[in-house]
């Protein structure tokens, strides 16, 4: 479906869901009331609940248990999954895989004329999880004390800058009202107050108890350690991890365990219902199970020790659904399929801003990224990976994104998506002689112009088991690049040094990530522009994140590669300069079509500088595990765009509401 433009320029905003009856809720909390340990309750919901909208749902039973697996060699999966699973500290959602916005925590909002003043209206009763009110204040706290204490180090997000990159003025005007002010057109606020989840994985919080956490913060309690009150501050922050920290999601945590599992019980006070009246979350509780070993998770997952599974997040694949089908009489487990939406899987990219100069201007020449992108054997991996399913692709955003909908946004998704994704060997050598790489010992394989070695590493974190895709998908460019003259070599990275050596420009390659993100390709620009130091420039990212801060006028005479944090201000004319150039320009275009055009603007340089990053397939299938008996999970019919998976950005699973999901017998799993 092409996506609906509101009057405003963006996304449609959907027509909210409705009750006016008498609300239910389960027996469990019932009885709480009852005995007078709760508030009746239509006095725990706010005046107008969140009504779930989706047109799959039907009415359904109280009680039992979800037990859900990852695998993780740390904690991450055993705290913040089920945290990414939950939109409760959304103000605003996602709708119909992206063709829409709705309400979340705010119930409406507007903005003006020139899109520069938004105002969001919360509803009135939202009650934190220990039961106290929630109000604008919680989220004043977050930005004046939180974001604008330079002691806890935390910038401020896109998403509340303007496109000149000034901080927004936020203005109480009551409990439940809050103003922002920007100093230009911020036609994309809307977009971005529905990204994520809030309060998740490296994102902006957006909000943060303050009734429980100013007793960490030195402005509120003056007799803590001058010097050591972040590190607390940080670790009781944490609601994923601390189970004393109130939140206002379905399901809050009561248990955990570090590296192990954690327990999950029903949020009296959650401020949703379904359009029966029915306060959900349905399910008592959540308990998941980490397995340090990622078979030993699959083992675990075939013997039905698993009810609800989502593939994306554990790391399942098409090379598992044999196994999972042949194991279905002891697991009860169902395959479906979702579509991911991916417009790059398997993506891999040199850093731009590697610190070996002699590399680093290889790695920034065009030719050579198209004649490796045209030596990859993409038929082969999408045989091999995908199983022959998805669309072969040079690298894009999602095909699900807007500006591939509207005007001529077809012909640039094919022309970005077809740029370079021929295989073509003969092309590839040829670009390669061009650049002067040739064998000149007669080893079979290419020097650098200079006649010393060429050696590409291939890095990846060690954690990655052999059968995964990304692992596969550079064990095969080995092969390919080796048929062209370039050699490659495997080099497993500690996972925990990863990040910095990436960051610092020490490593050569990056894999392990997908590009689907984003209804838009504005709300997450970072493949696009690579503004952050995580993806394809990381140096001049980290450069784009401290602008406006007077931290980045420091050190301007030490090498970039030894600056704290490691950062370069990128080519004047350059790709880069050039991308972030019309990106500015975006930020405060409130004309959907002349921003979309600017978007186009972006992807030309893409195609005609690019590859900055490279695809194998996109759009293909991932794996969905569902117990029999679990009720109101979609199927892939019931969904707008047969699911739109792959996104943290437009959070998936929590775009479907998995506090709706129920036992059609719930005693059975108690």
């Amino acid at each position: 479906p092409t996506p609906v433009i509101s009057s405003s320029g963006g996304f449609a905003h959907a027509t909210p869901a409705t009750y006016s009856g008498k609300y239910k809720e389960s027996p469990e909390l019932a009885a709480l009331v009852k005995a007078g340990k709760l508030p009746p309750v239509e006095k725990r919901l706010p005046e107008n609940p969140y009504v779930v909208p989706h047109a799959w749902l039907t009415e359904g039973k109280y009680g039992g248990q979800m037990r859900w697996v990852c695998s993780d060699t740390g904690d991450w999966g055993t705290t913040h999954l089920v945290q990414e699973s939950m939109y409760g500290h959304s103000p605003l959602r996602w709708l119909k895989d992206g063709l829409e916005i709705g309400p979340g925590m705010a119930e409406s909002w507007e903005a003006n004329e020139d899109l520069s003043v938004w105002t969001l209206h919360f509803r009135k009763g939202l009650k934190w999880s220990d039961g106290a009110p929630w109000t604008v204040d919680d989220i004043i706290f977050w930005w004046e004390d939180i974001v604008g204490n330079p002691k806890l180090d935390q910038l401020p997000p896109e998403e509340l800058k303007s496109g000149k990159g000034t901080p927004v003025t936020m203005k109480k005007l009551d409990d439940v009202t809050l103003q922002l002010a920007f100093d230009a057109p911020s036609p994309l606020t809307a977009d971005r107050l529905s990204n994520w989840v809030k309060r998740g994985i490296g994102t902006p919080a957006w909000m943060d108890c303050k009734h429980y956490m100013q007793q960490f913060h030195i402005k509120y309690n003056k007799k803590l350690n001058p010097k050591k009150w972040t590190k607390t501050f940080y670790s009781k922050d944490d609601w994923a991890t601390n189970p004393d920290n109130p939140t206002m999601t379905g399901w809050k945590l009561s248990k955990y365990k570090k590296g192990q599992y954690s327990v999950w019980e029903r949020n009296p006070y959650y401020y949703a219902i379904d359009k029966w009246g029915n306060q959900l979350p349905y399910m008592d509780g959540i308990t998941m199970t980490n397995y340090q070993d990622p078979q030993v998770m699959r083992l675990n997952i075939q013997q039905g020790k698993a009810d609800w599974v989502h593939g994306v997040f554990v790391g399942l694949g098409l090379n598992d659904v044999s196994s999972l089908k042949s194991s279905q009489g002891n697991s009860k487990l169902e395959v479906r399929f979702w579509d991911s939406g991916s417009g790059s899987d398997t993506t891999w990219f040199f850093n731009y801003d590697y610190h070996d100069e002699k590399y680093r201007n290889l790695f920034r020449e065009p030719k050579f990224r198209k004649a490796l992108s045209h030596a990859y054997n993409r038929k082969e991996a999408q045989k091999v990976i995908y199983y022959k399913t998805g669309e072969l692709t040079t690298g894009t955003f999602s095909p699900h994104a807007i500006e591939y909908h509207v005007g001529k946004g077809p012909d640039v998704y094919r022309q970005w998506r077809d740029s370079a994704v021929d295989y073509d060997p003969g092309k590839a050598k040829a670009l390669l002689d061009e650049l002067g790489l040739k064998d000149t010992d007669g080893d079979g394989y290419r020097e650098l112009p200079d006649g010393s070695k060429l050696l590409i590493t291939l890095d990846y974190t060690s954690d990655m088991p052999q059968n995964n895709k990304f692992v596969i998908g550079y064990e095969q460019l080995t092969r390919d690049w080796k048929a062209v003259g370039i050699r490659a070599q495997m080099n497993p990275v500690t996972p925990t040094s990863f990040g910095d050596m990436w960051s610092a420009g020490k490593l050569m390659t990056h894999t392990n990530w997908d590009v689907g993100d984003g209804p838009n390709h504005l709300v997450y620009p970072q493949w696009l522009l690579s503004n952050d130091n995580a993806h394809w420039a990381p140096l001049e990212g980290q450069w784009y994140q401290m602008l406006g801060s007077p931290k980045i006028e420091k050190e301007l005479n030490v090498d970039p590669w030894k600056r704290h944090p490691p950062r370069i201000e990128p080519e004047k004319g350059g790709p880069i300069d050039r991308l972030w150039s019309i990106y500015e320009r975006t930020k405060t275009e409130p004309d959907f079509t002349r921003r979309t055009r600017l978007v186009w603007d972006m992807i030309k340089i893409h195609i005609e500088d690019g590859p900055f990053f490279t695809g194998t397939v996109a759009n293909y299938p991932q794996v969905e595990l569902v117990k029999q008996g679990l009720m109101n999970v979609p199927k892939r019919e019931d969904l707008a765009r047969h699911g739109w998976v792959n996104p943290w950005i437009m959070p998936c699973p929590a775009v479907y509401d998995t506090e709706a999901f129920y036992w059609d017998d719930p005693g059975a799993h108690s």
